[in-house]
């Protein structure tokens, strides 16, 4: 099938690219099928950064099991995503590792035509890429702004993730104080974004948009000009006021909590 029958199989592939080269920086746990299904491991104590992901539109149960085979012993917590409603025999594969629990995420993409989106209207409101030397205090954000358990985003503070092409972590801070976090991948004329959230503390501000608002534009400005993200329920009425149409569905098949 090629991409004028699929015409989302280069964003679901650049998506898959990237934990493929998370993987590569981080553990060098990584395999790629010959149907383009990626295994990547990158030793996160999250279950969606290690993984087996199938970009195709119609995944092969058969190729999605020999790479879960690949990953084995798995231990860090692990999911297995696909696009769209998987059929009984992938939910056999996944059911046979003991990953039962499913949800679905909507994959919402921002077409290049509607240009950059104007600068948000936000105060002292700031976003910035950090470096290097700061990556720890942008993992402590992230973990703060999706309220998880201490560590839960360790491997963010990793020097290593410098060593990703095209990828970018934000932090948004009002005088100095973090209230948001973001990142960006940028690849083939896509941005893909990640890791939006605002902190507890400023919530119903306007941040969150903000965040993705600037996101986009960083990313456009690097020639990211089309760009996707996986949505929470919570979070896609926010994008879609930017611009982002839900176009699919991704299954995420993680162990029950």
């Amino acid at each position: 099938m090629n991409d004028i029958d699929d015409p989302l199989r280069p964003v679901v592939g650049a998506y898959a690219a990237l934990f493929e080269q998370l993987a590569a920086v981080t553990t060098g746990r990584f395999r790629r099928g010959p149907g383009g299904t990626v295994l990547a491991v990158s030793g996160s104590a999250v279950s969606a950064l290690n993984l087996v992901v199938s970009p195709a539109l119609v995944p092969d149960p058969e190729e999605v099991a020999l790479l879960a085979a690949a990953g084995t012993p798995w231990e860090v917590p692990w999911s297995i995503q696909v696009r769209g409603v998987p059929g009984p025999r992938l939910a056999a594969v996944a059911a046979g590792y003991g990953l039962t629990a499913f949800s679905s995420e909507p994959l919402m993409v921002r077409p290049a035509e509607l240009g950059p989106p104007e600068p948000p209207a936000t105060g002292d409101l700031r976003v910035r890429a950090v470096p290097v030397e700061e990556f720890g205090r942008y993992a402590e954000a992230v973990t703060e702004g999706f309220q998880a358990p201490a560590g839960t985003f360790e491997l963010l503070a990793d020097p290593v993730l410098a060593k990703l092409d095209g990828v970018a972590f934000h932090l948004a801070e009002v005088d100095g104080i973090p209230v948001g976090t973001g990142m960006t991948a940028v690849s083939g004329g896509l941005t893909g974004i990640f890791n939006v959230t605002t902190l507890p503390a400023h919530r119903r501000r306007g941040y969150g948009r903000a965040v993705t608002a600037e996101l986009v534009r960083a990313g456009f400005a690097a020639g990211g000009t089309t760009a996707y993200l996986y949505a929470s329920e919570m979070g896609a009425s926010v994008y879609a006021s930017l611009g982002f149409r839900t176009r699919e569905h991704l299954t995420v098949i993680t162990a029950p909590s």
